[in-house]
Order: structure tokens, then C-alpha cells, then sequence
């Protein structure tokens, strides 16, 4: 069973290490993460209050970007939200960036994922179903290993009894 844990944990490892540097093939600063996900929700939801504020405690914060290169600008184009579009310039956002398919803020189709997302979304997909398919065959393989010790040590017994 240890043997078992421990492949399971080297696995997984090497997945995690796969999904990182793939997500990682454009700029590495660009991450999906909390900051991010609050950006959007604020800019989205057009509360440029709470926009202020955060951009006041971190100015930096107009600039970030999410995976996709996607970033509060491009959020605040979707969105229609004219005023945090000016806030965010203000902090150094500028509307000439690119995201992950090469497209400014003007330009990307709103509501699309960018195409590096979805190649990155399907390569996940892809890798979480590898990774599941090698998991139930090494479950498969310490099965039938468990099963022939089983066996070997019914064998001696059988013997036995054949010799009496």
C-alpha cells in the first residue's frame, strides 16, 4: 500500500508540474488569483467605489493580469464600465496590452475564452484523464500483485495437503 501512496503522490506531482508550465508558456506574472478574481468581480459589477479603494491601496492592481493576459481593462471594455476604464488608465493600465491570443482590450470578443485558455483548458482535460487512466491501471496492477502473493501463499497449504 505504501508503494501504492507513494506512485499516487509522485503522479500527481508530475501533473502539477505539467499544468504549471503550461500555464506558464506566456508571461509567468500572468496568474489566475485572488486579486484577480476580486478585480473582475468589482469591475464587473461596476462598483467603482470598492475599485478606488483597492486601487488606492495598490495602485500595481490596474496592471495585473489573469492567465488568459486578460486584465481589469480588458474587464472593464466587457463590462461597459466607462468610469473604471478611466480609473484604471489613470493607474497605468494601458489599452495597447495583449492578451494571450495578441488581442487589446478593444479588440478581444467579449465572454470568449482566448484561445491559449482553451487549448490550455483542453491540455488540462487531457492530462487529468491521462493521469486518472494511469492511476486505475496501477490500481489494477497492485490488485493482481496482491492477488498472486495471496495465491503463493495458498499454495504451500494446497501442497500439504496433496502430501498426507
Amino acid at each position: 500500500k505504501m508503494r501504492v501512496l507513494s506512485v499516487l503522490l509522485l503522479s500527481l506531482c508530475a501533473l502539477l508540474a505539467v499544468v504549471s508550465f503550461a500555464s506558464a508558456e506566456l508571461d509567468p506574472s500572468w496568474r489566475d488569483t485572488e486579486q484577480t478574481t476580486s478585480l473582475w468581480r468589482v469591475i464587473t459589477s461596476k462598483d467603482n467605489e470598492q475599485l478606488k479603494k483597492l486601487l488606492a491601496e495598490d495602485e500595481s492592481a490596474a496592471k495585473v493580469r489573469a492567465a488568459d493576459g486578460r486584465g481589469p481593462l480588458f474587464w472593464a471594455h466587457e463590462a461597459g464600465n466607462e468610469e473604471a476604464i478611466e480609473l484604471l488608465k489613470n493607474a497605468g493600465a494601458e489599452e495597447h496590452w495583449t492578451d494571450a491570443d495578441g488581442k487589446t482590450c478593444k479588440e478581444f470578443e467579449h465572454g470568449q475564452m482566448t484561445e491559449y485558455m482553451r487549448k490550455l483548458s483542453e491540455d488540462r482535460a487531457r492530462q487529468e484523464e491521462e493521469y486518472r487512466q494511469k492511476i486505475l491501471q496501477q490500481q489494477v496492477e497492485v490488485e493482481d500483485d496482491e492477488d498472486d502473493e495471496e495465491e503463493e501463499k495458498e499454495e504451500p497449504e494446497e501442497n500439504e495437503g496433496d502430501v498426507e
